[in-house]
């Protein structure tokens, strides 16, 4: 599933709104964002994808990224990994083929 080409032709306007609370945004860099209330989420370029929390690490959270992303998160004993057991930190790049 390429979820950046998904994105991108639901991009037809400016700001879409994708689920509660969260919205699809282009960015001035040419990126794709999920933004979720006032965090991006998950950032998408052809190349990469960026996924952040800014801090608030709830079940919405991780279920917008799991949901707008190629990459599964889930957490065990209160920390987050992304699929095969990559700790999760905000901002990490992730390198998409």
């Amino acid at each position: 599933m390429d979820t950046y080409k998904q994105l991108k032709e639901l991009s037809k306007t400016r700001k879409r709104k994708l689920a509660n609370n969260t919205y699809l945004v282009i960015r001035d860099d040419g990126g794709l964002g999920v933004r979720l209330h006032n965090t991006e989420v998950v950032i998408h370029y052809k190349d990469k994808i960026i996924l952040n929390t800014n801090g608030w690490y709830t079940n919405t959270t991780k279920a917008r990224i799991n949901e707008f992303s190629p990459f599964s998160v889930y957490q065990r004993n209160y920390e987050w990994f992304i699929d095969d057991g990559i700790p999760f930190k905000d901002n990490i790049i992730l390198e998409v083929a």
